[in-house]
């Protein structure tokens, strides 16, 4: 039964579209904003996700999770994030909206100490449009428009291992492999209106076609700070390094006797076609911690109600500085700044025993509520000023009742602004909606489970 939800879920948000495109003048950097949107779970404790990591969670971002998974509990997980942003600048205002698929993955442990995963994922996404226009005199204007589309994505597969495990510690590592495809374009136009009328003018497009392989690693280390394990202290990192990104650019510049009528472009002026080169993309450091606590109850705690607290914190540093292009011996300036951020997040189970039936216990006792905030900086300056960004969350895990299992629903909010704080800057207004779907196996149906024959 589960796996049939699974592939109907599954193929139910594949007819929406995978391809998730920004609807921000924030992605004009590089090849786009990275990553996708707020994760479902991760999204509801300000977005930490470095140290996040239990039975019930699939964390792709630390490739070390797949170890902590319980043995023979396979996790499938579908995500689908939206945001809706207010754009001001001065006296300027815009809307804009993105809703795509965040993930789709599986997670399976297939022993104590070893646990795989594979799945599909938004490398970074662009999309924006701006319009500027130059008075001439009299009714005559220049209007340049600048347009950016696309996104890349990555296939990737992972492994975590338990190298170490004691009584009260363990230390896992793990490492993520991945193969990013697909393409992002600026186009560039300018044209002479008379009248607000279009006229002649010319245009340039120039696009990136990516495919590359990709890499990561990560390693956390868990300590029980008492005997029974009910207070506990996670440590962890996440490394991606500085890597070459294959890709291949195309470029044409045309003149228009109408920018609006394509049959009256010119033959190419400028044209290159499958340009062979690299994208250097940078290094990513994340470090996180968490701290969770429950009371210590006697030997009959299985029919008692057993709240858990867990504190979450992460810092992440991401080297913009070092992004460069380099195509036909053209190596392009680098106007980017390195970008960080900071969260911190906490999530109140108010039964740890979900799989226990005790009298009188409600549904939403079982619920697992989640609230953070974070702040940080963009790659992006306006002015000479660094752009940052800051958000508030909250988020509630709702578990799957009709079965032993740790399948669950997911939902986050998010409000946040970006921007460099000036009035006459651009500033963004943003809420965020996420969905996510978490399945896995009933209690009693474990996979990777040996049989013995009398």
């Amino acid at each position: 039964m589960i796996h049939k939800l699974f592939l109907l879920l599954a193929l139910s948000f594949a007819g929406v579209s995978y391809a998730q495109y920004s609807s921000s003048p924030f992605s004009t950097q590089g090849i786009g904003e990275a990553g996708g949107l707020e994760d479902s779970q991760f999204g509801g404790i300000g977005n930490c996700r470095t140290a996040v990591m239990d039975s019930a969670t699939v964390n792709f971002y630390n490739p070390s999770s797949y170890a902590t998974l319980a043995k023979g509990q396979p996790l499938f997980a579908i995500g689908m994030s939206s945001r809706f942003s207010n754009y001001t600048a001065g006296d300027q205002t815009s809307q804009g909206r993105v809703v795509g698929l965040n993930q789709i993955a599986m997670a399976i442990p297939v022993s104590k100490r070893i646990g795989f995963a594979i799945g599909l994922q938004p490398f970074s996404r662009r999309g924006y449009t701006i319009v500027q226009k130059d008075p001439l005199g009299g009714e005559d204007t220049i209007r340049y428009t600048y347009t950016g589309k696309g996104s890349t994505q990555e296939v990737f597969g992972g492994i975590g291992i338990k190298v170490l495990q004691f009584q009260r510690h363990e230390l896992t590592l793990g490492a993520n492999a991945s193969f990013i495809f697909g393409s992002v374009s600026n186009e560039r136009w300018s044209e002479l209106m008379t009248k607000q009328e279009y006229g002649p003018g010319g245009v340039d497009i120039e696009t990136y076609r990516v495919h590359s392989g990709h890499y990561s690693l990560g390693m956390n280390y868990n300590v029980k700070l008492d005997y029974e394990g009910n207070k506990q202290l996670r440590l962890a990192a996440v490394y991606t390094p500085e890597q070459q990104l294959s890709a291949h650019r195309d470029y044409v510049l045309r003149v228009a006797g109408d920018v609006s009528n394509q049959a009256t472009y010119s033959l190419a002026l400028d044209s290159i076609a499958d340009d062979k080169g690299h994208i250097v993309y940078p290094s990513t450091t994340s470090f996180g911690f968490s701290y969770s606590f429950r009371p210590t109850v006697g030997i009959d705690y299985k029919r008692k109600s057993i709240y858990q607290i867990t504190v979450y914190g992460d810092y992440t540093s991401t080297m913009w500085k070092s992004y460069s292009t380099s195509f036909a011996g053209d190596h392009d300036t680098n106007p980017y700044s390195n970008s960080n951020r900071f969260s911190l997040g906490m999530q109140f189970s108010p039964n740890f025993n979900t799989y226990e039936k005790i009298a009188g216990r409600s549904y939403f006792n079982r619920v697992k509520y989640r609230a953070g905030a974070y702040y940080g900086s963009l790659p992006n300056s306006e002015n000479g000023i660094q752009l940052s960004e800051y958000g508030l969350t909250i988020g509630f895990g709702l578990p799957i009742a009709s079965q032993k299992t740790n399948s669950s629903f997911n939902f986050s909010f998010q409000y946040g602004e970006r921007g460099n704080g000036t009035p006459e800057g651009l500033q963004e207004q943003f809420l965020s909606v996420n969905f996510g779907v978490i399945l896995a196996p009933a209690s009693y149906d474990k996979w990777f489970k040996k049989f013995k024959l009398d």
